[in-house]
């Protein structure tokens, strides 16, 4: 089993890093205590990955697809005033579209190809009672017409997909328990094998099977790839989204346990609001006011 850590940051945030570490393992070991030197987090898989989003910030106006398979997937934000970042979260408190340019069409073949696919997520939503469906995660041409889709329907999570059973909107779809949808950071994966067994997995454990029977070839090659609504920009989805990963496999398990271990990705706030430039830092002079406010948080 390959697995890998999250991709370079941009500069000015991996400098933070840095720093910060240093600081932080400096402080706890000096006072003694016991997790100075805890073990990481296990590593994500990277088996059958076809596009990985994190969510630090813009890059040149796009999410980049940080996936490093074949040409890069970015997503760019129709309106960058309606979202905001902090702390390696996407806020979307106002209608915007995040898509691909173009056709997502290098992904669209590649599950196609496989006749399954893994599509997870963290997200927080901003509330239980969102519909439309709310979309999460979609890849399609409009809000009718679809290869796949991770909705919100008030208190529960639903996966649209489109197979030579179902209809172009990718009903009947498969959802999780009413309830499950709720304001907490949560991490959402969505299978599907080539033999047409659905199950959703939420925090690491599955709460959902189905069968979805037919194949996947009905899937066209000009669906985009979009978050956090549809590209015509009426299913808007309010929260809070740190990852976005899409695999041409159904991950087992074990393996959605290991990405839930593995977390969110973890930046520092202060980190992220060093500047973007390589001059000398006083670490102790800059860092240490923050340290009793930094130095015990966990994952959120």
């Amino acid at each position: 089993m390959h697995a890998f850590p999250f991709p370079p940051l941009p500069r000015h945030a991996l400098l933070g890093s840095v720093i910060w570490g240093a600081v932080l393992i400096g402080v706890l070991a000096s006072i003694g205590f016991p997790g100075a030197w805890a073990a990481e987090p296990p590593e994500r898989v990277i088996d059958g990955l076809q596009t990985l989003y994190t969510f630090e910030a813009l890059v040149n106006g796009v999410i980049p697809d940080r996936s490093g398979v074949g040409e890069g997937i970015d997503l760019r934000v129709d309106k960058p005033q309606g979202v905001r970042f902090q702390a390696g979260r996407m806020g979307l408190d106002l209608p915007v579209v995040i898509a691909s340019d173009g056709p997502a069409t290098r992904l669209t073949q590649a599950l196609r190809q496989a006749q399954q696919f893994s599509l997870e997520v963290w997200i927080t939503p901003a509330d239980a009672e969102q519909t439309g469906p709310a979309r999460i995660v979609s890849l399609s041409l409009d809000r009718s017409k679809r290869s796949l889709s991770l909705v919100q329907e008030k208190g529960r999570y639903e996966l649209r997909l489109r197979t030579s059973t179902t209809s172009d909107n990718g009903t009947p779809a498969t959802p999780t328990p009413d309830g499950t949808a709720i304001q907490r950071q949560t991490h959402l994966v969505a299978t599907r094998t080539p033999d047409g067994v659905v199950r959703l997995f939420l925090d690491g454990e599955e709460v959902a099977t189905n069968t979805v029977a037919g194949d996947m070839n009905r899937w066209p090659d000009d669906c985009r790839l979009v978050v956090g609504n549809e590209v015509s920009g009426d299913r808007p989805w309010r929260g809070e989204i740190a990852l976005v990963a899409l695999y041409a496999r159904a991950l087992s398990a074990d393996e959605i346990a290991q990405n839930f271990a593995a977390g969110p990705p973890q930046i520092e706030e202060a980190a992220s609001l060093l500047p973007d430039h390589s001059e000398n830092i006083d670490a102790v002079g800059t860092l240490m006011p923050l340290v009793p406010v930094r130095c015990f948080s966990t994952r959120g």
